[in-house]
């Protein structure tokens, strides 16, 4: 019996393949005294399975570690080119204090759940704090110092920061007025710890586990970027020429009509509007001559609804039933969005157009709502507000036709159709990204606008979540994520990584997909025609968030990788040479794997079957 006993646990054994991890990760815990540093330990499990991240913490933690661990599990899989669906993730959180929740040991456990997936140990020595944001950056937290301290006593000699977060502002304890500025690397040294910055989970990975993995240089697509460029110089050429000609018509009226009284400080203020016009007309048009087509276009469309507020307050003051012609106007555009609304919805959903209908859909739901405001001005009495949102809305709805047609040509009619009910997990784990990010961000930064602007976008993508719009849910997710991590990150960004991330994203679509990434490079087109350092930011992560939108609805939709391998370098740093590790890689060891196991299965088999029959006999 003791043979079959053992041959039994052999079997079992073969079978993980898998190592469990435990990773140390620093928090911070309250006191009467205030914020106490501490360590605690989790273990990190994968398995085969379906799909699922599981949690158990003790003591109970906020939802917002359980979003940064799902976040966590999605980067680790992204980054060793897995399937998650097919493999279940544990995350055993134990800590001996009641820990403060948040978003900072995100970093350490997606470095965990990586080392697990590829077997690898990890460096004890090594402790970590970031939170990890869908496309792998690492992201500011609080509580350094006191993470430092806690990280020296567990035996760290490497503590990895967010990049940006070596200087500290604390308050002076000798001085209710003043903070006094601490730099936690040279903190560190005191400590004997070398503090490192940090900027994306590669930077971390190269730190616990001995190897360096880079993803792989990605090549752009001549044919694709020709694509793109036909299409944005086509709808400028459109919008540059409908504009130039409103232009004309609107100069000339204001300028030579002398029918419409307008008392003087409304002349200067619509002459003044026409002025600013004109120079966004002129640097449109040299955008246009640079090649910065969705550039000039997007110039262009603001130039758009500067001349319609012009020319419908022109057509309001020479009414002699204002009220009346106000209301007519509103119907109009109402009735006109109400009709393009009605052609996007009917408007079938594949893989080539869906980037172009979410485009669609985006801008006419913005028109309406533009709309449903100035109906609330019109109604309180406030004529030109009402005004200036329904010239919105009126453009804003165009536009939205505008898009759809980019779409018409690229759709062949036998390609196969797409129920928007499949994409409800995907926008749901698009919600928790941008909730955690948001709700993380709003206790950092309470008091700025751009954290109000994500939390109205994320209210708005719940909206549309239960609306069954799933793909405008993502978008306004993007919107909500985008700008909390713009807030957060703006005065610690490194420029030229943000755009080198973006450039890769985007051809990283290209090369794996085959596919036009039209909104990424649009607003990555529009980065780089800006000046205005906190605008490029924005855009930059915008143009990176849509890439990975793009990756993540094609496989979503079982779209194929165009090239059978996406290769990472992996070089082991106590070695001298270096050996690629790729998605075949991972195929061919799974394949060999099984077939040692098939092996083994069969020959156990005959040997317990054999020891059965000698003890029968």
């Amino acid at each position: 019996m003791k043979k079959y006993l053992f041959l039994l646990l052999t079997l079992t054994f073969l079978n993980i393949t898998f190592a469990d991890i435990t990773v140390t990760v620093p928090a911070v815990f309250e006191t009467d005294y205030g914020y106490v540093g501490t360590t605690i330990n989790i273990d990190v499990k994968v398995s085969n399975g379906s799909g699922h991240v599981f949690i158990d913490t003790l003591p109970v933690t906020g939802m917002d570690m359980q979003s940064s661990a799902r976040i966590a599990a999605k980067v680790a899989f992204d980054v060793c080119n897995r399937d998650q669906e097919n493999y279940d993730v544990y995350y055993i959180v134990r800590s001996k204090v009641p820990i403060v929740g948040g978003p900072s040991a995100g970093g350490a456990l997606c470095v965990a759940t990586i080392a697990a997936l590829n077997n690898w140990s990890i460096n004890r020595d090594v402790v970590m704090t970031g939170m990890i944001y869908p496309d792998g950056g690492i992201g500011p937290v609080g509580g350094i110092l006191e993470k430092l301290k806690a990280a020296k006593i567990a035996g760290a000699k490497y503590f990895l920061i967010p990049y940006g977060e070596r200087y500290i502002t604390v308050e002076d304890p000798y001085s209710k007025n003043n903070n006094i500025t601490v730099d936690v690397v040279e903190y560190g040294k005191k400590l004997g710890v070398k503090v490192i910055e940090i900027k994306s989970i590669y930077d971390a990975i190269y730190y616990f586990t001995n190897h360096m993995l880079v993803e792989g240089n990605y090549s752009p697509n001549p044919v694709l970027g020709d694509i793109y460029k036909e299409k944005m110089k086509n709808l400028a050429d459109e919008v540059l020429k409908l504009t130039k000609e409103n232009y004309n018509y609107v100069n000339n009226r204001l300028n030579n009509d002398s029918s419409v009284m307008l008392n003087y400080q409304m002349e200067i203020n619509l002459k003044k509007r026409l002025e600013e016009s004109k120079k966004d007309l002129d640097v449109a048009q040299r955008l246009y001559s640079q090649g910065y087509y969705y550039a000039a276009t997007s110039k262009a469309f603001g130039v758009m609804i500067n001349l319609e507020v012009i020319n419908t307050t022109l057509n309001y003051m020479e009414s002699t039933d204002k009220r009346g012609y106000l209301k007519d106007y509103l119907i109009n555009i109402q009735k006109d969005i109400d009709d393009k609304k009605e052609i996007i919805k009917n408007k079938s959903l594949t893989k080539s157009n869906f980037e172009y209908i979410l485009a669609s859909k985006s801008r006419i739901y913005e028109g309406e709502d533009l709309m449903d405001k100035a109906w609330k001005e019109y109604y309180n009495g406030n004529f030109l507000s009402a005004i200036e949102y329904a010239s919105y809305g009126k453009w804003r709805g165009k536009s939205a036709i505008w898009w759809l047609k980019l779409a018409d040509k690229d759709v062949p009619s036998d390609e196969e159709l797409i129920d928007e009910s499949q994409f409800i997990p995907l926008a749901q784990k698009y919600l928790d990204n941008a909730e955690i990010v948001v709700f993380y961000s709003s206790l950092v930064l309470p008091d700025t606008g751009l954290i109000d602007d994500a939390e109205d976008k994320l209210d708005k993508a719940r909206e549309y979540y239960e609306k069954g719009e799933y793909l405008l849910s993502i978008a306004e997710s993007i919107d909500a994520y985008v700008y909390a991590t713009t807030s957060l990150n703006y005065n610690n960004t490194d420029m030229k990584y943000l755009k080198d991330m973006a450039e890769k994203k985007i051809y990283k679509v290209m090369d794996n997909y085959g596919y036009l990434p039209v909104s990424a490079m649009g607003y990555y087109e529009y980065a780089n025609s800006l000046n205005d350092t906190f605008s490029k930011v924005l855009y930059y992560e915008y143009s990176a968030a849509y890439s990975q939108m793009d990756i993540d609805i094609l496989k979503e939709i079982g779209h194929k990788y165009r090239r059978e391998s996406n290769t990472f370098i992996l070089q082991n740093l106590n070695s001298s040479t270096g050996r690629i590790y790729s998605e075949d890689h991972h195929v061919l060891y799974a394949v060999a794997v099984n077939i040692i196991y098939l092996f083994i299965g069969l020959f156990c088999g005959v040997l317990v079957g054999y020891f059965i029959r000698k003890d029968n006999n």
